[in-house]
């Protein structure tokens, strides 16, 4: 039994109900032929670079409210890093499976994908390759996509999967809500 796994995706499944879209962002990094040291720097990298990517996310969809009161006005989230064990596909980079909610009142899926790209590709200098899907009250649907965005950490023991520094929870906005 994997427990690190088992910990993880039952920690990151209390927020299913939560998640109302999920996303693919991938980064510049590619892995192929990487030693491991090579790989642990792009690795560092990507996440200083989803940070950034939070931060102006953050601004954009709750403006200055964002920094004042975080815990009401940021959006969940879960933030996952694929592809750091891959060293032998020519094509493949580091990306990122998001689960995404709490998100401002009427926000379009063509505002958010607005923002994401925005942050993504304009402020944190990340590929235009951006996958995004509207999984809005269907709970089966985003516990899937957690389940997907840990097979890595299920599969292969790759608990670093989890990039537990860029997931942000916003729990007054979620208790009260």
């Amino acid at each position: 039994m994997n427990r690190t796994y088992n910990t993880i995706r039952d920690f990151l499944g209390k927020h299913a109900v939560d998640i109302t879209h999920t996303a693919v962002l991938h980064t510049r990094y590619k892995t192929y032929g990487r030693t491991p040291q090579g790989m642990s720097r792009i690795v560092e990298l990507a996440k200083q670079d989803c940070r950034h990517f939070r931060n102006c996310l953050n601004s954009r969809l709750y403006g200055r409210r964002a920094r004042r009161k975080p815990m009401l006005h940021q959006p969940l989230i879960l933030a996952t890093l694929e592809g750091s064990l891959e060293t032998t596909d020519r094509n493949l980079t580091l990306h990122y499976n998001l689960g995404i909610g709490h998100l401002p009142d009427g926000i379009s899926d063509e505002e958010l994908r607005a923002a994401l790209r925005g942050s993504w590709v304009d402020q944190a200098r990340q590929r235009d390759d951006i996958f995004l899907e509207n999984v809005s009250g269907d709970i089966a649907r985003a516990s899937g996509w957690i389940a997907y965005s840990l097979k890595e950490a299920e599969r292969r023991r790759n608990h670093g999967v989890w990039d537990f520094e860029n997931t942000q929870i916003p729990y007054d906005a979620l208790a009260a809500g």
